[in-house]
């Protein structure tokens, strides 16, 4: 495996992650941690500790789950040579439809994946915890907690890793600044 690779989600795995129950435990949270900028190797303890190996991640690309970063070669291949530029025709921008409104409780079941993928064995008190949070002011609590215990275990950078990442999930009126 290339541990310089970077894994980057498919619009399928999106799709999946959105309804909750479509992926095993292990590969969902595996793949709720994958952002596109991170090289495979700052991946390699949390995915051993969810069983996701060499075999499972070929798997997780053969499923179209997961594909190799733009210009990046796929684990066990040499980087191709660039091809030159060609300039693309202009042409008109599709249509996208709207993306759907987050929602509080989308957002607090993914902090609680995501707090269980960077906190493994350790999230009985937060998933307690989160239990209270009913609306806006009670997540921010619950996240800043959540972001305080991954911060003592996982390292600040895991920490703002969680900010960064519920915080694009959040609906307008739960937004954390």
């Amino acid at each position: 495996m290339n541990p310089d690779a970077i894994p980057c989600k498919t619009e399928l795995a999106r799709e999946l992650l959105r309804q909750r129950n479509a992926l095993p435990r292990s590969q969902r949270l595996f793949l709720i941690m994958i952002d596109g900028r991170q090289p495979l190797r700052h991946f390699a303890q949390a995915a051993a500790q969810l069983g996701i190996g060499a075999s499972a991640l070929n798997n997780l690309v053969s499923d179209g789950l997961l594909q190799w970063g733009a210009n990046q070669p796929a684990p066990g291949q040499k980087a191709a040579a660039p091809l030159p530029a060609e300039p693309e025709p202009p042409t008109a921008s599709p249509q996208r439809a709207p993306a759907p409104m987050p929602s509080l409780a989308a957002a607090k079941m993914y902090a609680m994946d995501l707090a269980a993928l960077m906190l493994p064995g350790q999230d009985g008190a937060i998933r307690q915890a989160s239990r209270a949070v009913i609306g806006p002011g009670e997540l921010r609590i619950w996240l800043g907690e959540t972001a305080r215990l991954i911060a003592e275990q996982a390292g600040p950078q895991r920490a703002a890793l969680f900010l960064e990442k519920v915080g694009a999930m959040l609906p307008d009126d739960a937004r954390l600044s």
